[in-house]
Formats: C-alpha cells, structure tokens, sequence
C-alpha cells in the first residue's frame, strides 16, 4: 500500500463534498460489489492514507498501522456484497478500520513507538485554546511526544473520540453513526480528553 497517495474523495474530514465526488464513489462500489478489482482498488487508494492515519494517532507503529488497515480492507473484500447501496462507505469503512486497529493495540501494543513524523503536519495544534500560552505551542516536538504518551492515559472510548473529532477533523455527528454514541457522550468524551491531555501536557489544571 501506498500511504502517501492523496484522498480524493468523499474525504471523511470533508463534511461539503460534492454530489460528483459522492457519485463517483458510489460508482466504485457498486463495481466492486459486482466483482470489478480495479475498483476495489481504487477505493483501497482514497481511503487507505485516512485509515493509516488513524491506526498511527492512536498509538500503532507505522508497520502495524499498515498492517490495520490491510486487514480493514480484506474484511471490506471479504463482506462489501453485504453493504446496502446508498449508505455512506467510509462510514461502513471506518467501523471496520477502528476494529482492526483495536484488535493491532491488543497484539502489538509497543509503548513509546509511535514516529512524530508519521503524523500529519499541524493536527496536533487542535489541542490549543485562548487558555493556552503561546510559547507552549504543541508543535514542538517535546510537547508532541508528551501529547502521545498522554493518549495511553485516555480510555478507549476517549481516544477513539478525540482522534476522530480532533485530529482527523470528523464532524461529530459523523462521529455518532459510526460509533454508535449521542453526541452529548462525544462532547463529554472530548471535554475529558482534552482535560487530561492538557493537563498531562502542560501540567496544569484546565
């Protein structure tokens, strides 16, 4: 796999794609349900880096990450003639993608593994508010590296919550379909996030 092709489609992040882009995808699918693996294959290539970025902010080494987002996409392989035409795919996708990269965290936990470089340049500065001193910009790769380690503090619910909502920039109620949650537990499990981290961070009380 190649994780640094871009996605260009119906990107999750992206909460205003075009009905085009949404088509298009829509297209792809409906190919790869009838069995087209040059479909499915251009499928694997939008979403693939999304999918990989999500297995590397909550905590796996890139290799394991990889490995994720492989087994995400043979399941997708194995069930998509299961999948109902007209629903959302990086939904569906992403439900299976955060099963497999839990499933990685319970095998090949490795603490301190996790490459800053690996990380997508600025997502990190979602942590700051007016609360915050300038000249503690969690851009500095010392802060950064606390910020990772503090992830390990949160539960798995408020990981998984604030690397979506605030890292991968994924509207919440996005959030709440594929998760299964209210959005007042996503905003709940986002103030404890950011508490935390915070206060992990820059050792003081929020």
């Amino acid at each position: 796999m190649d994780a640094s092709k871009p996605v260009t489609l119906e990107q999750p992040a992206l909460a205003n794609a075009s009905s085009g882009e949404a088509v298009e995808v829509t297209l792809l699918v409906d190919r790869a349900k009838g069995g087209d693996a040059g479909a499915f294959s251009d499928l694997m290539r939008l979403y693939e880096h999304r999918i990989i970025s999500l297995g590397l902010q909550m905590g796996l080494p890139r290799e394991d990450a990889l490995d994720a987002c492989q087994d995400a996409f043979v399941k997708v392989f194995r069930y998509i003639g299961r999948f109902r035409s007209g629903q959302s795919f990086y939904k569906w996708l992403y439900r299976i993608a955060i099963h497999a990269i839990y499933d990685h965290m319970k095998r090949h936990r490795r603490p301190g593994m996790v490459s800053m470089e690996d990380l997508e340049a600025g997502q990190l500065s979602r942590l700051r508010d007016q609360a915050t001193p300038a000249d503690l910009a969690v851009e500095s790769a010392d802060l950064s590296r606390r910020l990772m380690q503090g992830l390990d503090g949160l539960s798995r619910q408020e990981k998984i919550v604030f690397v979506m909502r605030d890292m991968q920039e994924m509207p919440a109620g996005d959030i709440g379909r594929i998760l299964g949650i209210s959005q007042v537990t996503i905003r709940r499990h986002c103030m404890s996030a950011r508490q935390k981290l915070r206060r992990y961070v820059y050792g003081r009380k929020p």
